[in-house]
């Protein structure tokens, strides 16, 4: 009787933990199995012949040294500990999406109440010194998506990955965090948290063993993963060589749509997003509704523009916000054009708050800058 693809996995399961643990990463894989068909037979073979399957040198004497130091009882202890899992390749469950692009990981470490496959998901990536627009902006689209069923793909970063993250998990939505460590490894530890609460309700997911620490060249790659596993990746803010701009790149090689929403000339947060759509490489979204209908996400984007874009910073007994003609902004507003500093004043909020909210109401079409700071309606 011929095993079972499932049973042979599971026996095969340990080589392919014991060749990452050494360093092997997915041309290596491709390359053992197109000459030894399986991880296993590849793992017995003589260095010699691991050399003829185009394995370079230094990784042939990897697997040699892991031979004579793997431990698979102790890994296997070790994912048992941190309440993780291992897919492969040769997984069923795992994500399509992500056996599908360039340099696919032959390995993910997974960590939480959920999988990391979804049919709807969109990877929102933006500064970690999010300005105070940004932060809105982010919460905005979040908020949409979240509500849309989407699933929202992040890296657990500081600023817009972090309350990308927070908005699905106030909304109920799943979330995914991407890491560029171990399963066990969170960067930045503030954020430890925030990553216990993913694993309730998404998950957390890594190339590296359990125990790697995060380095500063693995974040790059680690951004590869989080495109690969949505549908589509908006940027919020991003100024130039920002690790977002990364995470868009991954994404335009591997064919998925990009969207990008429009900031400040004025701000350098907004730099490369706003490059981008200049450079139509990625497209412009200036409401949750546009980006749900480019998405197809009919039920979210016939929802009404104000019940989705509705900047905040003016509530808190000061007064409705959006485009109702009891908002202070707009009362102000229509005896002519003011500057910030002046709206400030008169509604007694600081200038980044009353900044920010302009700015969405700039992209809702109900107000206009006519000057450096100065707005008036539209």
């Amino acid at each position: 009787m011929r095993e079972s693809r499932a049973v042979a996995h599971h026996r095969e399961l340990p080589y392919w933990l014991a060749l990452r643990r050494a360093g092997l990463g997915s041309t290596n894989f491709a390359l053992l199995l197109a000459h030894f068909r399986t991880i296993e037979a590849a793992w017995e073979a003589e260095p010699g012949e691991v050399g003829r399957a185009g394995i370079d040198p230094q990784y042939v004497r990897a697997m040699a040294k892991a031979r004579a130091s793997f431990d698979a009882d102790r890994e296997e202890a070790l994912l048992e500990q941190h309440q993780a899992r291992a897919m492969t390749w040769l997984d069923a469950d795992y994500p399509a999406s992500l056996r599908e692009i360039p340099q696919s990981p032959p390995v993910i470490f997974v960590r939480g109440s959920r999988g990391p496959q979804f049919e709807q998901a969109v990877a929102v990536v933006g500064t970690r010194h999010v300005t105070p627009y940004g932060r809105q902006a982010a919460e905005l689209f979040c908020e949409a998506l979240a509500s849309a069923g989407v699933a929202i793909v992040s890296g657990l970063a500081r600023g817009v990955d972090a309350i990308a993250h927070r908005v699905a998990l106030e909304q109920g939505a799943p979330t995914v965090a991407v890491l560029a460590g171990g399963i066990d490894q969170v960067y930045p530890r503030e954020n430890a948290g925030l990553a216990a609460r993913i694993v309730e309700q998404g998950c957390l997911v890594s190339e590296y063993p359990v125990g790697i620490p995060a380095r500063r060249d693995y974040f790059p790659r680690r951004n590869r993963i989080l495109s690969g596993l949505a549908r589509a990746t908006l940027l919020v803010e991003a100024g130039e060589g920002s690790g977002a701009l990364h995470t868009a790149n991954w994404a335009f090689e591997q064919g998925r749509d990009v969207f990008a929403i429009p900031g400040s000339i004025f701000s350098r947060q907004s730099s490369a997003t706003n490059q981008l759509i200049r450079e139509n490489t990625a497209k412009l979204v200036a409401t949750p509704g546009q980006l749900c209908e480019e998405l197809n996400l009919l039920a979210a984007a016939s929802q009404p523009p104000l019940t989705v874009l509705r900047p905040p910073a003016f509530q808190d007994g000061v007064g409705q916000t959006g485009e109702s003609p009891d908002d202070p902004v707009l009362r102000l507003l229509a005896g002519g054009p003011r500057h910030v500093d002046e709206i400030a004043r008169e509604v007694g909020l600081p200038v980044a708050r009353v900044s920010s909210s302009l700015q969405l109401l700039e992209l809702t079409g109900a107000v206009r800058q006519t000057g450096p700071m100065t707005y008036s309606l539209a």
